[in-house]
């Protein structure tokens, strides 16, 4: 990844908003600046770039991983072992290089992710906050070639951990199981393909009548019983990039209402996909799938968005919902996955990661769609 040329647009955006240093406290923003992809829990990290430098703050168990992995002019470094407990406060050592900078006191700030603690801090030191979320949005939206043969990769890992997902299919595996067979069949094919990157598969399997309406909901130890409709969910991570594939699918023949709704839900995507290209607004994409749903007599069972850009999170802005009006550009990849989840009935939804193009869009998730091949025998696979 070029991250002197993501810095070199953030330093000219910096400039034109009369910024003399950006503080950033997204972790997400941080390994997009640097590439450190950084592990949170109860001790921050942070990056502050300034005209001159990049400069990475950090505590000490992160000390020897930032040098490893981050992309960096200086490295502040805050411990807590009495060996060295003149240097343990991260805030103080933001204060002190904010204080060697030079120029107006306006200081770029993430205020989504932004304690208010610090806040309080930095408004007492006399530093003026500016919130510069959108242009992060911004930045990240669009992504290189690099970034772009990395989203290539990891949904294919998507792909492959669906399919692995598919074979493990048959009446008595848990929803848990299923969930384990594909992540130790990815995990093998990443360890192969990438062994020197960070890799990550997870997903959901939510299975039956009850179990398919919920759009978000953990595995568990139900069993697949004939008959059932799945939604087989699958994301993965590499090197920070995500990826994602869904599904639904069944064990045994599906019934008379469970054939229309996928149709309903599969021609719902494929409005949306035809909607696709650069210059469309992204509210489009939705009102493109919704109208099908809708047609169909199912508006109301239609509760999320139609999809959503991934990046380096699985949810980023831009959103393919009602009242967005971004435009698509080349370069960006979102999600598209209109949902239907009918009480009674179950849920269907696919998902597929892609990118969009000049005019239309590359599809990054390839697997089967149609409901004659998401048709799984019950009998355990020999």
């Amino acid at each position: 990844m070029n991250f002197n040329k993501r810095l070199d647009k953030l330093r000219g955006f910096m400039e034109n908003e009369k910024l003399t240093a950006v503080l950033l406290t997204d972790p997400l923003n941080q390994c997009y600046m640097t590439g450190f992809e950084i592990i949170t829990y109860s001790r921050p990290i942070f990056t502050l770039v300034t005209k001159d430098e990049c400069i990475l703050i950090v505590p000490g168990l992160e000390e020897e991983h930032a040098k490893l992995h981050a992309e960096y002019d200086r490295i502040f470094v805050y411990y807590e072992h009495p060996e060295k407990a003149d240097q343990i406060n991260p805030v103080e050592l933001i204060i002190k290089c904010l204080q060697a900078q030079k120029g107006e006191r306006r200081l770029g700030i993430e205020s989504r992710y932004l304690p208010f603690e610090l806040a309080s801090i930095l408004q007492r030191e006399n530093w003026e906050l500016a919130d510069i979320t959108s242009e992060m949005i911004k930045m990240r939206a669009i992504k290189s070639e690099k970034e772009l043969e990395k989203m290539r990769q990891v949904c294919s890992l998507a792909v492959g951990s669906v399919q692995a997902a598919f074979r493990a299919l048959k009446v008595g595996i848990t929803e848990l199981g299923i969930e384990d067979a594909a992540a130790r069949a990815i995990y093998q094919e990443a360890s192969y393909l990438y062994p020197d990157s960070s890799f990550i598969s997870r997903g959901m399997n939510p299975s039956g009548i009850e179990r398919t309406i919920l759009p978000h909901v953990f595995s568990n130890l139900r069993k697949i019983e004939l008959g059932d409709g799945l939604i087989i969910t699958r994301i993965t991570s590499l090197d920070g990039y995500k990826g994602e594939c869904e599904r639904t699918c069944f064990v045994g023949e599906p019934n008379a209402k469970q054939r229309e709704l996928f149709e309903v839900m599969v021609n719902a995507q494929k409005a949306a996909l035809d909607t696709i290209k650069a210059g469309v607004r992204a509210n489009n994409v939705d009102v493109a799938a919704r109208s099908i749903i809708q047609e169909a007599g199912y508006g109301e069972n239609a509760v999320h968005r139609t999809g959503h850009s991934i990046g380096l999170a699985v949810h980023e802005a831009p959103f393919f919902r009602f009242d967005d009006n971004s435009i698509l550009k080349e370069g960006m990849t979102f999600t598209v996955e209109p949902g239907i989840y009918v009480p009674g009935i179950g849920g269907f939804r696919h998902s597929d990661t892609i990118l969009v193009t000049k005019n239309g869009y590359e599809m990054l998730t390839e697997c089967p769609r149609s409901i004659e091949e998401l048709i799984f025998n019950p009998i355990a696979h020999k």
